[in-house]
This record gives C-alpha cells, structure tokens and sequence, in this order.
C-alpha cells in the first residue's frame, strides 16, 4: 500500500509541474494586454463588501480586500466620513472599517470601464510597492504569474466520496482550471432558478423538487362619479371581463384574472402570478440537508440557490443571476481552493482574468447596427454599434455577456499575432486573411513578435509621444488623399 501511495505521488508531482505550467501560459495569453493606461476611467460602478465584522476578519481576509482599494462611495463610521469618494482607502481606515463592521462598496476591475487595460483608480494599490499602481504597469502578467506560480503548490487529486453521493469532488489544481475553462462542472449541482417555496415530491424509486414562485399583484382601475360599477366587492373576475360602465355606455374591462375589491374611487383586482419549475434528482444525487425535510414542510429558496451538492456550472450562473455574480462567485471559487492549500493570493489578480473572460457579448439581433446575429464582439464595439445606430434613428441591437474560458478568451483578442502564437495558428490565420484583420499592436506580445518596444513602462510613454506628435503633424499639415499614389 505504501509503494502505491509514493508512485501516486510521484507521478502527481510530475503531472501537476506540466498542467501548472501550461495554465500560467494560458493566464499570461489571456491577460497580456492589460496595462494601466489611464488615470481614471470615470465609472461611478463598484463592489461591495459586506458582512463585515472583527470575527469574520480572524478568518477571512476581509483587510486585503478593502486596504488599498478606491472607496466608490463615501465611507461614513457614526456620521462622520472617514474616506471621501475616490480616496485611497489606508491600512488605519481598513482596520477602523472592520472595527465598526460597516459595508463599503469600492472601485475594482471587475467594473472599470477602461477601453483598453485598466485604469489606476480601479486597480487601487500596488503590492509590491504599497503605492497606487503607476501607469504603464504590466498588471495582466504580474496577474497571471501571481495565480499560476502557487499552482504547483496544488494538489492534483480528485476526491472520490463514495457511500451515498457518489460525486467526485474536484479539488486543486484540476478545480481551478475547470473554473477558469469556464466548463460544466464534474458533480454538477441543481441550481434554483427563481425564487420561490421548495417541496420535495417523493415517488415509488424516483425524487422530484417543485419550485413554485408566487407573486401576488395589483392594477387599480379608478371609478368617476358617473360610472357604475359592475361587480361586487370579493368577486372572482376573469380576464377582459367588464367590470365597470360610464354613463354613455363604455365598459372598464380587467386587463387580468382575479379578485376584485370595490370602493367607492375605485376597483382593485389582486393577481396572483405563479411560475412552477420542477426538477428530476437522480439516484445517487443528495439533496442538500439545510432543504431535505422529512416533515413535508416546504422552505423558501432564492434563484441560484444549490439544491443537490456538488459544483455550481458559471455558465448556468450567467444565465440565472448575470454578470455580477458570475464575477464574484469565480473570485471566491478561485481563492477557496489556493486558500485549501494555505495559498495567499490577492483577489486583484483573479480579478482582472476574470473581467478579461467576460469581455465580450453575444449578439442576439442585430437592429440596425451591421453585426451579426450569433456573433461574438466586445461590449465597446457592441455600445459603439448601438449608439451609432441610436443617433441615426435605427433600431439598437441586443446581446448579452458571454462567459468565455482562457482558450477561447485568448483566441477570442484583437490582436491575431498574439492568439496565432498561443494556439491553432493556421486557423487563426486563415481568419485573419480572409476576414482582412488589422493588429494595432496594443499588447505586450504582438510587439515582441516583430521586434518593436511593447507599450508597458517607459515603452506607453515613448508611444503616447509619438502619437501625440502625429497629431501635431496631421493638424498643421492635413494630407490631401487625393494626390498620395498607392
């Protein structure tokens, strides 16, 4: 048994060298081209941290979240604002922070709305210095290695549960990547997608979860002095049915089924709206305790809430709860396994591959605007598309936030040299060539390749100069394009 168990680990260590090299790779790829290229991206959006307490910090690393963080709103403790919006929040204003247990919402990447990179606002502290990030700060790759390097200190197990579960729960290294391949999880779990009660519906062999959302709501219609009502208080009225006439005849139909209530002013109808989801639980699959009684009482579940154990699906997340949630729960996921491990990573670094995997929109149809249907673009060229169309008053397009893995993220770029030398080069290409692409050279690697300076560092500087003097040229001198041979 002993021998086993020191092959095994062998042969884990070896394996887990090469999957953790090739998933910083795959970091690098995706987050090249984030650079801090501008002071502040205006955007008044951040995140909040909540459930803030002395007792959660113990354990928690509540203080690395907001120390060094940009306050998005006013931070007040006993009415007195101890950091004004757009401040840097200090080590002192952190601890001050947990000690009265106040939510704060700050600025963060997830929601900078920088075109290219980010902004230094959003990105807050620099960890190696203790200052605020300077601008042309290679923050993408400083992400990248920061989670890949600890990626070797991962296991590469895959528990198996046994007994009644039957789930095989995916841990380390394995777990990360699954999370940041945005795949459908191994021992998927059975999310709720509305609010509502839940009731267990056992029959001979098989089991069922009734979700059933109940809202009830109610459309007044108001009575003149000259109308007459049709029905009585307490009635059960039908849908388009007459429940009030004027003095000329006209009739006050019910736009929906219902009770009516009847008062002098007016004719109150209360809908009750319900919507029923039922979901099949296979065999070998466990109901989550804190849902499964045995006393036939039903309990109160939110949309996105797990009703099986087992791994939450993103994609299912995206779909249920959007964009937001999406970014929070792959930050905490994220951080829960290197955490496992005794693995300190600051949440900034997942975060800016996270905002990087969620770039981009899928267009569902296209209005006026000259994308296509089923096409993946960036939210910039879907906003741009949208406000042209807006302004020459043509119908906007609609599309909604993609969840992307590393892969499909990195080839998924602007720039086809860098997602030519990450992976399937001859596609990317071909596509390329045949679509007529364009590569601005705006990151670090399609620089590299032709041998030019990249535009980090001192590098952004030497670019936005030579811009800069560009436009000056352009200005005194406008170019007839009539008279310049091709």
């Amino acid at each position: 048994i002993s021998t086993h168990g020191t092959r095994k680990g062998l042969a884990d260590t070896a394996l887990r060298t090469a999957d953790s090299g090739y998933l910083t790779r795959r970091l690098v790829d995706v987050a090249q081209d984030v650079i801090v290229r501008e002071e502040d991206c205006g955007t008044t959006n951040g995140i909040w941290v909540r459930d803030i307490s002395p007792e959660r910090a113990r354990n928690e690393p509540i203080f690395e979240k907001i120390a060094g963080r940009v306050a998005a709103e006013d931070i007040t403790i006993g009415g007195k604002v101890l950091v004004a919006t757009g401040t840097s929040i200090t080590d002192d204003n952190a601890r001050q922070i947990i000690a009265a247990g106040v939510a704060v919402k700050v600025r963060s990447i997830l929601v900078c709305e920088a075109r290219e990179g980010v902004c230094r606002t959003c990105y807050g502290r620099n960890l190696a210095t203790g200052k605020i990030v300077e601008i042309g700060e290679a923050v993408g790759v400083i992400a990248a290695q920061s989670i890949g390097e600890p990626g070797t200190q991962l296991t590469m197990r895959t528990f198996h549960t046994g007994g009644v579960a039957g789930v095989d729960i995916t841990q380390g290294l394995p777990r990360v990547e699954e999370l940041f391949e945005a795949r459908i999880p191994k021992g998927k779990a059975i999310i709720a997608e509305i609010d509502g009660e839940l009731e267990i519906i056992r029959q001979e062999g098989s089991r069922k979860v009734r979700v059933t959302s109940k809202e009830e709501f109610e459309v007044s219609y108001p009575l003149d002095t000259k109308m007459q009502a049709a029905v009585k208080n307490g009635d059960d009225v039908m849908e388009g049915q007459e429940i009030a006439r004027d003095a000329k005849g006209n009739a006050t139909r019910t736009r929906h089924a219902g009770k009516a209530h009847v008062t002098t002013k007016e004719i109150s109808v209360r809908t009750l709206d319900e919507e029923v989801r039922e979901y099949a639980i296979p065999h070998q699959v466990r109901i989550r305790p804190e849902l499964d009684r045995r006393d036939g009482q039903k309990v109160l579940i939110k949309a996105g809430q797990q009703i099986t154990e087992g791994s939450i699906s993103p994609q299912e997340l995206l779909h249920i709860l959007g964009k937001e949630a999406v970014q929070t729960f792959l930050v905490d996921e994220v951080q829960k396994v290197y955490r496992s491990q005794g693995v300190d990573i600051n949440d900034k670094h997942i975060e800016v591959i996270v905002r990087q995997m969620m770039r981009k929109v899928r267009v569902d149809s296209a209005g006026d605007t000259g994308l296509l249907p089923g096409e993946i673009v960036s939210q910039w060229e879907y906003e741009e598309g949208n406000a042209r169309a807006l302004a020459e008053g043509g119908e906007p397009a609609t599309a909604q936030t993609v969840l992307l893995g590393l892969i499909k993220a990195a080839l998924n770029t602007t720039s086809w040299l860098s997602a030519a030398s990450f992976q399937e080069t001859t596609r990317v290409l071909t596509e390329a060539a045949i679509s007529g692409k364009v590569d601005r050279l705006r990151g670090l690697k399609e620089n590299v390749i032709i041998g030019k300076l990249i535009p980090a560092g001192t590098g952004l500087d030497y670019y936005k100069k030579q811009r800069e003097q560009a436009a000056r040229i352009l200005e005194e001198e406008p170019i007839d394009l009539e008279t310049l041979s091709v």
